[in-house]
């Protein structure tokens, strides 16, 4: 059984992730994950619910494929990644991500 460490890699902190978090202020709070390539909605939904004791509404993910790397004649390839995005129900606390510890 997976813990909800190995569901939840970390947040996601980039200029798009953090104007959702903020817009999202004032009604459904969305928050932006790195996710295990093989969890589903049902092992994200209960992982973010489990850490930071909130409801979830809804969860969307999204599939990247990893980047072909290039040093010289050497060819390298960064591995395949996923990201979720959760949405928590409306009128819960306010999530930050430094809760996480």
């Amino acid at each position: 059984m997976k813990s909800v460490w190995d569901v939840i890699k970390g947040p996601v902190i980039t200029e798009k992730a953090i104007k959702l978090k903020e817009a999202s202020q004032d009604k459904k709070q969305l928050l932006t994950f790195y996710v295990a390539t093989d969890a589903n909605k049902i092992e994200i939904s209960n992982a973010v619910e489990k850490i930071f004791q909130v409801k979830v509404d809804s969860v969307r993910l999204a599939n990247y494929e990893g980047k072909e790397k290039r040093k010289g004649r050497s060819v390298g390839r960064r591995p395949d990644w996923k990201k979720a995005y959760v949405t928590i129900k409306a009128g819960e606390k306010a999530v930050e991500y430094g809760d996480i510890a």
